[in-house]
């Protein structure tokens, strides 16, 4: 009988080791705004449906890897569907030249991955942050490949065409702090890329979430349905994501910033960003609704009424391990004190929607 106690332990032991693997991250330790906004600059300018599956894919970069060996070696496009790699790396794959600079870039790649695991919510605020202040330096505007489209006060990016997608190069240091004496233009184009039904996730600006469902032409809120019905809100693999977050979330370390995609017009040289230090502790993300100003200087964009249905869902309480959620509790307006980073404003703050007041999902109701 004593063998089997022995082994009992053992495995028990073990089982709680593993378990506790995630619990190495630091509870009071997370990614500061400003580090998150640096993570993030490269593709915040992206379109809406390349965003959905960067995020996701990104918290998988093993299969990034393999994808990106798959193309380099001329493999079929039409096989890409059999390969073993998660949807979204399947979805990214339709577009070799994002996925080729993401496997280029693996550290920034890993670290994305692993922030977005952690810090969800936060990522996709900064991602508004960003576009908000690039709208007002005037870098993010309306071209013949993309769209720019305000919902209440949050702001979309879409492709102007229905079938094509384009992917944008441009250069952090420039399209969100434009050098002295740098004319445009700021953010490039190059190839159009086909749409198609890997296309199956959004970003919901709202709840801070992604969605999955099956998709559907055009980009007035593709997603149709209600949960469980095909619908659903992307949550990362435990069991994959667990290693990612173990060796890649860092906000201790200085955030990675990868190579600008082939193609951008590079920034002239100037003294480089001090290293930013990570928050000593969770704090509330600087809100980019609410930021007042000239409404006059905001650049010509497409407007669209709020959408209604919205899911009665919450936005995401907690990382893949059960952390905390900074930022999408509190909304407060703080200053960042940079005039160069003043962020369009709205001529009063939009009142959140009581989500307990969300009609059901579902019918002629159903999301979006």
């Amino acid at each position: 009988m004593k063998v089997p106690l022995v082994w009992s332990i053992a495995l028990l032991l073990g089982a709680s080791l593993w378990a506790q693997a995630p619990e190495s991250v630091a509870p009071d330790s997370s990614y500061s705004p400003e580090q998150l906004d640096q993570l993030l600059g490269p593709i915040a300018l992206y379109p809406d449906p390349l965003v959905a599956l960067i995020l996701p894919a990104s918290t998988v970069p093993s299969d990034i890897t393999l994808a990106a060996a798959y193309l380099s070696a001329n493999g079929d496009p039409s096989g890409i569907d059999a390969q073993p790699w998660d949807l979204s790396v399947k979805g990214l794959a339709r577009y070799p030249t994002v996925l080729q600079w993401m496997a280029g870039n693996m550290d920034w790649t890993q670290a994305l991955g692993a922030a977005f695991a952690q810090q969800p919510a936060d990522m996709m605020k900064s991602i508004q942050q960003l576009r908000a202040q690039a709208l007002a330096i005037g870098t993010l505007v309306n071209t013949p490949q993309q769209q720019v489209v305000m919902e209440g006060d949050d702001i979309r990016i879409v492709p102007a065409d229905q079938d094509t997608i384009y992917v944008p190069e441009y250069d952090p240091d420039v399209v969100y702090d434009v050098p002295s004496g740098y004319s445009g233009p700021y953010v490039t184009f190059g190839p159009g890329f086909p749409v198609g039904a890997w296309l199956g996730y959004e970003c919901d600006w709202d709840s801070y979430a992604i969605w999955t469902a099956p998709w559907h032409p055009g980009w007035a809120y593709h997603l149709h349905g209600a949960p469980g019905a095909g619908v659903r809100q992307w949550r990362p693999d435990p069991g994959r994501v667990r290693p990612v977050v173990r060796n890649f979330y860092q906000p201790g370390a200085v955030s990675p910033r990868p190579r600008p995609m082939a193609g951008a017009r590079p920034a002239p040289s100037r003294s480089a960003p001090a290293p930013r230090a990570a928050a000593p502790a969770p704090s509330s993300r600087p809100d980019y609704r609410g930021w007042s100003g000239a409404e006059e200087t905001r650049p010509a964009m497409t407007s669209r009424p709020a959408p209604m249905g919205r899911p009665a869902t919450a936005a995401p309480s907690n990382s893949a391990f059960g952390g905390y959620n900074r930022g999408t509790e509190t909304r407060s307006f703080s200053e960042r004190g940079q005039a160069s980073r003043q962020a369009p404003v709205r001529s009063a703050p939009r009142a959140e929607p009581a989500r307990a007041a969300a009609p059901a999902r579902g019918g002629d109701q159903g999301r979006r």
